[in-house]
């Protein structure tokens, strides 16, 4: 069963760094669990390194980290410092606790966010290091696999590490402003005027959340998962459209980001029947005309039908990647097949 966990392992061992690059000593660095006496520490590493990296204007204080590791309701992260020996925390690797069922059984995995290493001391081998510690407490954890998203430049790090590629992310896309492409590598800021359609605890409170009997891997969405995700969010704000008919129901939840004299719009989850799309994305339609959108991003799950996106004017499109470690080799089969998993944006930390 850990045979994937020990190939990982064995390929970290062999990794080895420069010790001596610039005149920092990574020979006494600790890799060790965080305490809370870490927090202030890494929030300023992350505020120091990730400030000029970032797609979205995103305040990294004390509010964003206990929300994001501490509040979920899934768990705690498991969160791994490197600290030299002056006490210092130069590096931090954070796996976000995630649970999935799959039919009626239900699974712990983690998604590693939040990479973060000090300048001075990158290079040197602390992300495979860091990353062998929080494995070791996943499985200790008994957790079932280990997922993530990884760009075009991180991919050959995971896949070095064990990972498995599973395939490209697929996006629905439609665009109703051409001028968007050319300015979608700016800054990116949240609009906080949702108008009438912010969510709130009221509209969630009577949401069916279906038991998953198709054997799809979703992740176990509840009340309390969307009030922290969507709705406790310090700094990113929601939206949510509802569309009912003969009783039945399908809730779209939706981000919309500023970026230049540009709007773009994330539908980031759907929840309900998937028979009643094509009334939904009329009204996401509607939603993005009001908000004078530019482009409409949705990723592509199973439940989707390729043609009835094409007919409501959207195409498809291939960003990021989705890699995964399973644990649970009994799972192996449907976690590395990309039509098993109903992928939402809320699973990426970014949206």
């Amino acid at each position: 069963m850990k045979t994937i966990i020990l190939l990982a392992l064995k390929i970290v061992q062999f990794l080895k760094p420069n010790n001596k690059r610039r005149g920092y000593s990574i020979e006494n660095i600790i890799i060790r669990e965080y305490n809370t006496k870490d927090i202030d520490q890494i929030i300023e590493l992350n505020q120091r390194v990730f400030s000029k990296q970032e797609h979205f204007e995103i305040k990294r204080d004390r509010v964003w980290f206990e929300w994001k590791n501490l509040k979920n309701p899934f768990g705690e992260s498991i969160i791994i410092v490197s600290e030299n020996e002056n006490k210092e925390i130069v590096g931090s690797r954070i796996f976000w606790a995630w649970k999935f069922k799959i039919r009626m059984n239900e699974f712990l995995a983690y998604q590693p966010i939040d990479t973060v290493v000090d300048p001075n001391y990158q290079g040197e081998g602390l992300f495979y290091k860091m990353t062998k510690k929080a494995l070791d407490i996943a499985l200790e954890k008994n957790s079932s696999f280990i997922f993530n998203f990884p760009n075009q430049n991180s991919l050959p790090g995971y896949l070095n590490l064990g990972w498995s590629y599973v395939s490209k992310l697929i996006w629905y896309v439609k665009i109703k402003n051409p001028g968007y492409v050319f300015n979608r590598n700016k800054k990116a800021e949240s609009l906080s005027d949702l108008k009438n359609y912010k969510i709130t605890e009221e509209k969630i409170k009577d949401i069916k959340f279906k038991d998953n009997f198709d054997g799809k891997v979703k992740a176990t969405k509840s009340f309390s998962f969307i009030k922290w995700r969507y709705i406790d969010h310090p700094f990113f704000n929601y939206g949510i459209i509802t569309y009912k008919k003969n009783k039945k129901e399908i809730c779209g939840i939706f981000s919309i980001n500023n970026i230049g004299n540009y709007r773009e719009m994330f539908v980031v989850d759907i929840i309900g029947d998937y028979r009643l799309i094509e009334g939904l994305l009329k009204k996401v339609n509607e939603a993005a005309k009001e908000f004078n959108v530019s482009v409409v991003y949705i990723l592509r799950n199973p439940y989707f039908n390729d043609l009835q996106m094409f007919k409501s004017g959207y195409i498809k499109l291939k960003n990021k990647n989705l890699v995964c470690l399973p644990l649970n080799l009994c799972l192996e089969g449907k976690l590395l097949n990309y039509n098993e998993w109903e992928m939402f944006g809320g699973l990426h930390d970014a949206l």
